[in-house]
């Protein structure tokens, strides 16, 4: 990537969820968070991956979120922008990397 501006991390959605998609969507975010305060306890277990599934199923739930997540990940600087979605890419599981990469 050139020194450019970089586009928005995630995709803001044109169109509405059913309810209950969005449903299931908070409900999985919860339980995420959950189990990362349980690794944030229990030294054990990790709590990040479970933060980041989360934030993302909450993104997928919520616009707001998504709008946040893009102006938080703005304000980094470029270079560790840049590095954030190197990692992104390296994301193993399929939908979990497309569903926080930008189109």
């Amino acid at each position: 990537m050139s020194g450019g501006v970089l586009p928005p991390l995630l995709r803001v959605r044109r169109s509405s969820q059913p309810l209950w998609k969005r449903v299931c969507y908070f409900a999985g975010a919860g339980v995420a968070f959950g189990l990362g305060i349980v690794g944030w306890l229990m030294p054990v277990v990790t709590g990040i991956p479970f933060y980041m599934v989360g934030l993302v199923l909450l993104a997928k739930a919520s616009g707001r979120t998504v709008k946040w997540i893009n102006w938080a990940e703005s304000r980094l600087a470029p270079r560790r922008r840049r590095q954030l979605r190197a990692a992104i890419r390296k994301i193993p599981i399929r939908w979990l990397r497309e569903s926080v990469q930008a189109g």
